[in-house]
């Protein structure tokens, strides 16, 4: 009875009601809005993260891992992983394991006589890449081979802000110059294969990759830096990883298994940005409906305080006239849930259809695509955010119902 009663008090001031209603189904979709460009943005940096070479996983030697977790600043560092192809066999047995491929850091110089510039190299199994599911972005020319090259057809991909600073293009010839395994100097002659982004303007000013085999010539060596792994799912990367701990442990040289967020740090501080921006927006959000709402429900009461006293006065407990604000309040929560909800699903089709491009985030190099990704149990979180909201919303005009007094709330004008 009290639930249909609230509901009809509701109904007396339509216009105030409906005010109400609107402020907090605005409320509800900016706060839905905001969660469905953030999860997307989250989703979008960790698809371009793996997927961009750095993989769900890598196997190294822990020797090396514990001096840096990333994986380019081990380029310093000489190969150490032994035997890795009987390594990729045995991960690639694993269940939720896609595929594994080869990679091999180097640091080096290149130039094509007149212009020079450092460069952070990575060796890999191209035929792996695509395998597991990785993009190269090439801007111009080919990617590199699938089959191994033969000693003075070697080639090389260019990073973006390096093929600028080199003045090359495809078909172009460069020196690359490294230290080999022992320290010695090394020079290959490689042919410009294409030139391609890796997505950051910083790395690609310095980044350049070729075939395991070319970066294994170059340091003189057959050994591989890590074992890059990609999965199934990206879910199960806790699972996985710590099945092939126990598979691994029985090789010869102590080896890690480090996940992509470990080896992506930057990962992790623009999660932590986007989240706090998303609360702090949130929290405003709540404090405006709040208000507005709490104002809203204590004008009800001022203006029903002879009919409260009324009430009090035929026996009806403070309790339930308590228990009534509260049910006002959570009427006027379910019916702006509802409105936002359906403002929400009809603006995101609308923006998710648009294919909105906003600029490049910074030391980027795409523009990024305005897009929501924003899950049916949101709306189910959110209805519930909004009830205790509101239900704090009507602490204040419960409170001025559980004070009044029968004689005095009678006499009221």
């Amino acid at each position: 009875m009290l639930v249909l009663v609230a509901l009809r008090n509701l109904s007396r001031n339509r216009r105030r009601t409906a005010l109400s209603v609107l402020v907090i189904a605005f409320g509800t979709a900016g706060v839905l809005l905001t969660l469905g460009f953030v999860r997307y943005s989250f989703a979008g940096l960790s698809g371009a993260i793996i997927q961009g070479g750095l993989g769900h996983l890598e196997i190294a030697p822990r020797a090396d891992t514990e001096q840096a977790a990333g994986l380019m600043d081990r380029s310093g560092i000489p190969p150490g992983l032994d035997d890795w192809r009987t390594l990729r066999d045995v991960v690639e047995g694993r269940a939720g394991v896609l595929a594994a491929g080869a990679a091999i850091q180097f640091a080096g110089v290149a130039t094509n006589g007149d212009r020079s510039g450092a460069v952070l190299g990575v060796g890999i199994e191209p035929d792996r890449v695509r395998r597991m599911g990785m993009t190269v972005k090439v801007r111009s020319g080919n990617r590199l081979p699938d089959t191994p090259p033969a000693a003075g057809d070697d080639r090389v991909l260019l990073g973006l802000g390096l093929a600028r600073t080199l003045d090359a293009a495809p078909g172009d010839v460069i020196v690359l110059m490294g230290a080999t395994a022992d320290g010695t100097l090394n020079a290959l002659d490689l042919t410009v294969a294409g030139v391609f982004t890796s997505g950051f303007q910083d790395l690609d000013a310095r980044l350049v990759q070729v075939h395991v085999t070319t970066a294994g010539r170059l340091l003189a060596t057959d050994k591989a830096s890590s074992l890059i792994v990609t999965l199934n799912d990206t879910n199960t990367t806790a699972q996985v990883a710590a099945d092939l701990e126990q598979a691994v442990s029985g090789f010869p040289v102590p080896l890690s298994v480090v996940d992509w967020e470990t080896r992506a740090p930057f990962y992790r501080q623009v999660r932590g940005l986007y989240v706090g921006v998303f609360l702090f927006l949130g929290s405003i959000i709540g404090v405006l409906v709040l208000l507005s709402i709490s104002n809203t429900l204590l004008m009800s009461v001022l203006e029903r305080v002879r009919e409260f006293g009324t009430l009090l006065a035929i026996g009806t407990s403070r309790a339930q006239l308590a228990g009534l604000m509260v049910l006002e309040a959570l009427w006027l929560a379910v019916l702006g849930s509802l409105v936002g909800g359906v403002i929400t699903l009809a603006l995101s089709v609308v923006i998710n259809t648009l294919q909105i491009e906003m600029p490049p985030p910074p030391a980027a190099v795409d523009p990024i695509t305005l897009s929501l990704l924003i899950r049916p149990s949101d709306f189910l979180w959110m209805a519930l955010f909004m009830a205790t909201l509101l239900v704090l919303a009507a602490v204040p005009p419960m409170l001025r119902v559980l004070r009044l007094q029968v004689v005095e709330a009678l006499g009221h004008v």
